[in-house]
């Protein structure tokens, strides 16, 4: 097959964005969710980020006051049988240390009372647009978990791939030669209206 570089960058601009169509679909629908989260929080009440108990655990460990709240947080996650990616809340000599276990489709939320030797466990229901904003904004290479990392990777591939249909999508323009003169003029009101909201922000 004859693969010149014209046809070899529209065949990438397709495929990547076949394989990246789940990222960008959570990116867009997470965006609406964002842009208008007034209404959806209206549309579902005090459901929208609501957690509810599920029980509690005595829960008896010695942990120095100096000691790292994500080394506790690892530890309790453990113990409930709920590793996985997490943020803590709160440092290791407060009286209340809260760890947030961010699943893809649920989220619990773990208060340790560590006077009282006792856990709260709590978890959130699945509730469509918090799924959005969780993935939407799920990044970073700071958690161990493989899957996060590898998450953090298509993060930034899609980074790319953004990049690269800008790119590419110039250069599909330019070979087009009837078209260059309504995409220059897209091309200048897109930047121009960009500038303009930019200046008044």
């Amino acid at each position: 097959m004859n693969l010149t570089p014209s046809k070899l960058i529209r065949r990438t601009h397709m495929y990547l964005a076949l394989f990246l169509t789940p990222w960008m679909i959570i990116y867009a629908l997470s965006g609406l969710v964002l842009n208008h989260g007034p209404f959806v929080r209206g549309l579902y009440g005090p459901r929208f980020n609501q957690f509810e108990k599920v029980g509690e655990r005595e829960y008896t460990a010695a942990f120095s006051a100096d000691a790292d709240p994500r080394l506790i947080g690892a530890q309790v996650l453990e113990h409930l049988d709920l590793a996985g990616t997490f943020n803590v809340q709160g440092r290791a000599d407060q009286p209340r240390l809260v760890i947030n276990r961010n699943a893809a489709f649920s989220a619990h939320r773990i208060t340790y009372f560590r006077a009282e030797n006792r856990l709260l466990i709590e978890k959130q229901k699945f509730v469509a647009p918090v799924f959005l904003n969780r993935a939407h904004f799920r990044h970073g290479y700071e958690q161990t978990f493989l899957a996060s990392r590898i998450w953090a990777v298509f993060v930034d591939l899609v980074v790319v791939g953004m990049l690269f249909w800008v790119a590419s999508g110039v250069w599909m323009w330019w070979e087009i030669k009837p078209a260059r003169s309504w995409g220059a003029a897209c091309a200048v009101a897109g930047f121009g209206v960009f500038g303009i909201l930019l200046a008044k922000l």
